[in-house]
């Protein structure tokens, strides 16, 4: 008699947030690994709107979740499967204080080095498709000219 062993199955989303032109990265929980913030799906939210709470509690972000799925990742973890639906998210306010600042630390970074430094692999490859296709959405800094305007 062979035994089969049944994963659970989660659902969840995440957000890739953008503010200002940098990428707002966060750590994992007891960890120093720099992540995008995501969770499970409440029943009574869409992905959009769970991502965004996400976002508010893991990293103190607030903003618009744009609607359309950018990608999608799974991976295992404590005897689960999880499918990760990720959206982007244009940034509007960083909080001072939010719920999970004292287990997380919040980094802004530009879109390459995000995409160095954000693990998982999936999540980094996701962002460079995007970001490649979007130029457009992040807005780069205007250098100032160093040339003096003459009278």
């Amino acid at each position: 008699m062979s035994s089969k062993i049944k994963l659970k199955y989660f659902k969840q989303s995440g957000v890739i947030p953008v503010y200002k032109g940098k990428v707002v990265v966060i750590t994992a929980r007891g960890s120093n690994r720099w992540i995008i913030p995501k969770g499970s799906i409440d029943w009574e939210l869409s992905a959009q709107e769970s991502a965004a709470k996400e976002a508010l509690e893991e990293a103190g972000i607030k903003g618009e979740v744009l609607p359309d799925e950018i990608g999608t990742y799974t991976y295992e973890k404590l005897g689960g499967s999880y499918k990760v639906r990720l959206y982007y998210m244009e940034v509007t306010k960083l909080k001072d204080k939010w719920d999970e600042k004292h287990f997380r630390k919040r980094k802004l970074l530009t879109p390459k080095q995000a995409i160095k430094k954000v693990v998982p692999a999936a999540v980094s490859k996701i962002m460079a498709s995007y970001f490649h296709e979007n130029r457009h959405l992040i807005k780069k800094k205007k250098r100032k000219s160093s040339k003096k305007k003459k009278d």
